[in-house]
């Protein structure tokens, strides 16, 4: 019962060639896909879903254009910038903490210099305690930067190799794709509300009161004040750049959202063909009993 079959694609998955195809039938809910191997219909749920996914990524992976490209490199380009930022920022965080902690240890007049600081400045403290939580922050911000720029990089050759006419694995690029895309959620979750910018910008308003009030202070007041003064330098000029940094309204999840959507389709048309003669079987019946139906109806009007 099948008019039409159209081929849409070969696609190789764990080594094994799987033959996709479209069939047309005079019952169109009998149409959709089906699926050879070796000259044999896949009737397994799972290997379809299997095959169906990959050739549906290796489609929605050829719309990734020029656009594209360029906004990816620009957004690890920027992502490379802030964390060169960040992690000047966060070597100043340090060294101010190993100050702080040095302090403790040090006396001058019968007095530790921590606490004649604190007792001048009791923002060391507040200091000390976000700074403390923010630090891991920064490492894995700076990590996820790097993984980011990393698999951005990766990404950005294939599609090139791909424009240049050089045969690219589809598989092989969207694995790349995906695990890029994960690289720039990760980044993501270290931005927006309560991210390390308003925590970096945070921690430069403390080292200003800091500065403010320690410079009073006749023990070591000036070098305190001048530890503090490094933070302002560097956490400020961090924070708006990772403000700035405009990659949670880079729109890269298109993709994967394409090859999903494209995959539920077509797993919707091989169910539809599924068994399908009974199918039109069934329908051949129905229609022969309307015929039927109609037929006796017509007779007994004719008495």
């Amino acid at each position: 019962m099948d008019q039409d079959t159209t081929h849409i694609a070969d696609v190789t998955v764990d080594g094994q060639q799987y033959s996709v195809y479209r069939h047309e039938n005079v019952f169109p809910w009998a149409s959709g896909i089906d699926i050879y191997v070796n000259g044999e219909r896949v009737t397994s749920e799972s290997t379809a879903e299997t095959v169906l996914t990959a050739l549906a990524q290796r489609r929605a992976i050829q719309d990734f254009g020029a656009k594209d490209v360029s906004q990816l490199r620009t957004t690890s380009q920027n992502a490379t910038t802030v964390a060169t930022n960040v992690s000047a920022a966060a070597a100043a965080i340090n060294e101010t903490v190993v100050y702080i902690n040095r302090m403790k240890t040090v006396h001058e007049d019968g007095k530790a210099v921590y606490n004649a600081s604190v007792e001048a400045a009791p923002q060391i403290t507040e200091f000390n305690e976000t700074a403390r939580e923010l630090r891991p922050e920064l490492r894995s911000f700076e990590n996820d930067s790097m993984a980011y720029r990393s698999n951005a990089t990766a990404l950005i050759e294939l599609l090139r190799q791909q424009q240049n006419g050089t045969n690219v694995d589809p598989q092989r690029l969207y694995a790349q794709y995906t695990v890029t895309l994960e690289a720039k959620d990760e980044l993501s979750d270290h931005l927006g509300f309560s991210g390390i910018n308003e925590q970096l910008a945070q921690l430069a308003s403390t080292s200003g009161n800091v500065v403010a009030n320690a410079s009073s202070v006749p023990t070591r007041g000036n070098v305190t004040a001048q530890r503090f003064r490094s933070v302002i330098n560097e956490s400020p000029v961090a924070a708006n750049q990772t403000a700035a940094l405009e990659i949670r309204d880079f729109d890269f999840d298109t993709v994967q959202e394409q090859a999903e959507s494209l995959k539920d389709d077509w797993t919707e048309d091989w169910n539809s063909r599924q068994n399908p003669a009974s199918t039109v079987y069934q329908s051949m019946a129905a229609i022969v009993v309307a015929i039927a139906a109609v037929g006796g109806y017509v007779a007994w009007r004719r008495r």
